[in-house]
């Protein structure tokens, strides 16, 4: 019998701490040593079969990967790792003892782990593997060429807790299949499993691809960018490409049979300059690689950069220094953005992005911009060198934005019980933002205020560029010129509930709102008209209070609260 080490204390051991009579579909677990190297398990079952098993420090449970058998008894000894780069342990602890019960339900279900379902180019003899169905002793695998079928695999038992299946006569190619695995154990098969799942095979190619070519740059293109993006021609039925550069015809030295699978393109770093390279791109398939493709070939720039000078190790960098900023506003008030570029340079073109076209708005050192959107600088320039005169060129992309002072158009006031909730309305192209109470704020992005008390409040809405504010009032219980109450019961006294007059302090009135407690609008009325006679939809109110909002000429909007009382 093994026995704790003479190193170790008895509290350094690992103790089982999962029950001893131990459901099949359970993991043993152990108390938490804190070692750096983890455990080393030894467990031996009835039959003296022995199995050794490494967790990590973090992973203090286990159990096999197709569950445990029933009924069956262990022997367990854990081995305690201090340090992890020595395989042998520094504590082993006392043998224990657990077993697993009896199986007395039916099995869970399962899902298929591969191939993934939807999966395509699928091997014709491909491995089907599925997760551990808890209390499963076996599995039925079904196999077919339609929903639910079995025309491949009917049934095909997998026994001994197996949880993958090689599937060894060839499939069809390019046809789509659908697997289904049922869990089953002494007492039944799982029930209730939504488990199938499909994938299609791949089509073996009987005829190598054709050739294809560089499509940028093109062939003898010159002064190419020393780490330009490659690109070339896509061919419909090669599964990969094959790249090979030279600098001199049908050699490799820059970039020798790299192969970039199913991608058409790849930027090569520092080139060098005033050089003439020679790219092979080979398409293949699974049938082979195409056969004697023709080069291309193109020769980078004399020298614009930036690159590195190979004598002195200064970066050398002749393309045009463009100091613009990339993002600009301006108000509208304030006129039209005028930017101006100062660097060297011969030709110029100002560029505006629009939809999905490119528009020269300015040929000259100077542009005026008059509204948002994506602009681009394009600015070349001839540099004399050793060889000549070379052009060389530099873009920049940079966002405007234009702003305005916003416009108050509207209120829109709901009364919610005994709070206001108002949207505020307003015009303008600019980017606001709103508070309610200070023109200091605190301001938010929203229009819209909720739960607000019914009084006088101040509305304020600002340009987030700086380009002005506006503001507007609500007046709350405003007395003058609104009834406090009314008695529509037909009497010809006070039967209808209108404002005493156009004006009210100064104020013209254009439009009466009426609602409920609840904030919903019961009528709208102009202060010119009878009024309201105290009825929804033709039916007779009972006694309740109300709320009305005024409207008047100079956009201010009074609110206020009045009784029904028959």
């Amino acid at each position: 019998m093994l026995v704790v080490s003479a190193f170790a204390k008895a509290q350094d051991c690992a103790i089982l701490t999962s029950p001893s009579i131990l459901p099949v579909e359970n993991p043993i677990t152990w108390t938490d040593e804190g070692v750096a190297g983890g455990y080393i398990l030894t467990i031996t079952d009835s039959g003296g079969v022995e199995s050794t098993i490494q967790r990590t420090p973090s992973q203090t449970s286990y159990r096999p990967v197709a569950g445990w058998p029933e009924n069956e008894n262990y022997t367990i000894v854990i081995a305690l790792r201090e340090d992890p780069a020595d395989p042998d342990p520094t504590t082993i602890c006392n043998i224990q003892t657990f077993s697993t019960g009896s199986i007395t339900t039916l099995p869970g279900c399962t899902t298929i782990n591969s191939p993934l379902d939807g999966a395509i180019d699928v091997s014709l003899t491909p491995i089907i593997t599925w997760s551990y169905a808890p209390r499963a002793t076996e599995y039925l695998l079904n196999l077919g060429t339609t929903l639910g079928g079995n025309d491949v695999l009917d049934n095909q038992l997998i026994t001994n807790g197996g949880l993958s299946f090689q599937v060894v006569t060839p499939l069809l190619e390019g046809t789509t299949y659908y697997a289904s695995v049922t869990p089953r154990n002494a007492i039944g098969e799982a029930v209730g499993c939504d488990n199938e799942s499909s994938f299609t095979t791949l089509v073996i190619d009987t005829e190598v691809p054709a050739c294809t070519t560089l499509s940028s740059p093109t062939d003898g293109e010159e002064n190419v960018a020393l780490t330009p993006l490659l690109t070339w021609f896509p061919v419909p039925n090669a599964d990969g490409y094959i790249l090979n550069i030279g600098s001199t015809p049908n050699s490799s030295d820059v970039v020798n049979n790299i192969d970039f699978g199913n991608v058409t393109s790849t930027f090569v770093i520092d080139f060098i300059e005033g050089v003439k390279y020679y790219v092979t791109v080979t398409p293949y398939n699974s049938a082979g690689e195409a056969l004697d493709c023709i080069q291309t070939c193109f020769t980078t720039t004399l020298g614009c950069g930036p690159y590195e000078d190979a004598m002195t190790g200064e970066i050398i960098d002749l393309n045009p220094q463009i100091f613009l900023e990339d993002a600009y506003s301006f108000c509208t008030n304030d006129g039209p953005l005028q930017l101006n570029y100062t660097g060297i340079g011969e030709d110029f073109s100002w560029i505006q992005f629009v939809d999905d076209t490119e528009l020269e708005i300015s040929s000259a050192r100077e542009v005026t911009i008059t509204e948002s959107g994506i602009y681009r600088l394009d600015v070349i320039t001839e540099v004399p060198i050793e060889q000549g005169i070379i052009s060389c060129d530099s873009s920049h992309i940079f966002e405007v934005t234009v702003s305005e002072a916003p416009v108050i158009q509207d209120l829109n006031i709901s009364i919610q019980g005994v709070n206001l909730n108002i949207n505020v309305d307003v015009i303008g192209i600019g980017e606001y933002e709103y508070s309610v109470g200070s023109i200091d704020g605190p301001y938010q992005d929203s229009p819209v205020f909720t739960n607000l008390p019914i009084s006088n409040l101040d509305v304020y809405v600002r340009d987030k560029n700086g380009c002005g504010f506006d503001t507007t009032s609500i007046n709350a219980d405003f007395d003058l010129g609104f009834p406090k109450y009314f008695t529509p019961n037909g009497d010809g006294i006070n039967d209808y509930w209108q404002v005493r007059g156009r004006v009210v302090d100064g104020e013209t009135i254009t439009f009466i709102e009426v609602y409920d407690r609840f904030g919903k609008k019961i009528t709208g009325f102009s202060p010119r008209g009878m009024g309201w006679d105290g009825t929804f939809n033709g039916r007779r109110l009972l006694d309740a209070g109300f709320w009305y909002k005024a409207y008047t000429l100079s956009n201010r909007t009074l609110v206020g609260h009045f009784a029904l009382r028959r």
